[in-house]
């Protein structure tokens, strides 16, 4: 089975990410964002086109990067509000990854 088939579930439980999650924190992803920077317009995407609830990540008029949850009926919560790229998307990524650890 290629990658590609593969549900975000089974890529992460490959990765040996279930058995590490509490290691893995924002600044380690804040760091390999850093190295490849591309990635992060990708993440910022991949949110765009969720059409589910979950978390997000938008960048609003001021700028600055908002990283959030939004609920079935559209409420947003979870809020908070970065300068930076990398640490807005390192965070997106890290609470993304633990829901779909978590199952939710």
């Amino acid at each position: 089975m290629h990658s590609e088939d593969k549900s975000p579930f089974h890529l992460l439980k490959e990765t040996g990410y279930f058995e590490l999650h509490d290691q893995v924190v924002v600044s380690d992803i804040r760091e390999a964002l850093t190295r490849f920077p591309e990635c992060v317009k990708e993440w910022m995407q991949h949110s765009e086109d969720k059409r589910t609830s979950g978390w997000y990540i938008i960048q609003n008029e001021e700028g600055r990067y908002e990283v959030g949850s939004v609920a079935e009926n559209g409420e947003r919560s979870n809020q908070i509000s970065l300068d930076s790229r990398f640490d807005a998307c390192a965070t997106f990524i890290k609470r993304e990854i633990e829901d779909i650890r978590s199952g939710k």
